[in-house]
């Protein structure tokens, strides 16, 4: 009788890689997972540089330290960090994302960039209401007596331009609310704050820092970032069921009440209200 053979135990080597594989995923994952700290910039995703260079253009706001935001950038490993920082701030500009833009924009230029938003965001890190044209142009014009708000129904004429237009900005300038319109048609985008700033010559004024305020939230963008519709234009997206305050900051008195309560539209529709803001300056009595 020939003795019984026995073959290699291929099954139980094949669960026992199986269950030492889930059990090493297992410690690896759950038990002690690995927890990367002091990552350098250049580790990081692609996303999170960006964010990175964002926050790198919004420390620059503060301490104005150019070489220190040079060397932050450095960080990333990029070769070209002006065209780095001038790349976001296009891309920024271009996807309506204001509060990325105007940062990145300034920097940009700081390094020696000409970012897209240049012609928009240049001068503003501190507010001021220097001229941007001799102020010869107004003499002889007495100046407008602010009169109070009266809501009209009449269609508000607008004329767009492509191309951002500077304004005279008189140093004395204040700007108030001369046209508010609310709009519930539907031909027209429902539930937005359209803001239109006008100089005394009729062109819109960009750069001019907006505030929404509601529910203790506040937003803050800028007049130009569309300059397809009107280098003085500006709009903000409306929550539904709230009551909003509008404040062109540091220019014009804050406008109340501009509530996203559904209205409706001449065919049955309801939905949010649109409004219409237009301001233009009055020059302040001495």
């Amino acid at each position: 009788m020939s003795e019984e053979q026995h073959g290699f135990p291929w099954i139980l080597l094949l669960v026992g890689l199986v269950i030492g594989l889930v059990g090493g995923v297992y410690y690896a994952w759950y038990l002690n997972p690995v927890s990367l700290t002091n990552v350098s910039p250049q580790q990081l995703t692609a996303e999170d540089q960006q964010a990175y260079v964002v926050l790198i253009s919004e420390a620059y706001l503060h301490d104005a330290d150019l070489e220190r935001a040079r060397a932050r950038l450095g960080a990333t490993g990029a070769r070209d960090v002006t065209a780095l920082v001038v790349s976001l701030s296009n891309s920024a500009y271009l996807g309506g994302e204001e509060r990325a833009a105007y940062p990145l924009t300034i920097l940009g230029e700081a390094l020696g960039g000409d970012p897209l938003g240049v012609g928009v965001f240049t001068g503003t890190l501190v507010p001021t209401s220097v001229a941007m044209i001799p102020s010869a142009t107004f003499e002889g014009i007495p100046s407008p007596t602010p009169s109070p708000f009266v809501p009209t129904a009449t269609p508000i004429v607008i004329r767009p331009t492509v191309t951002p237009t500077q304004v005279v900005i008189p140093p004395d300038t204040r700007l108030m609310l001369v046209a508010l319109e609310t709009l519930c048609e539907d031909d027209h985008p429902p539930g937005l704050i359209e803001i239109y700033v006008n100089g005394m010559d009729g062109n819109g004024i960009p750069a001019i820092e907006i505030t929404v305020e509601w529910e203790e939230q506040v937003a803050t963008f800028f007049t130009g970032l569309k300059p397809d519709v009107d280098p003085g234009y500006a709009d903000f997206e409306m929550e539904p069921n709230q009551t909003y305050t509008v404040t062109l900051v540091g220019w014009a008195e804050p406008v109340f009440g501009l509530d996203s309560y559904a209205c409706e539209t001449p065919s049955g529709t309801a939905q949010a209200p649109t409004y219409q803001l237009i301001f233009a300056p009055t020059m302040d009595q001495p």
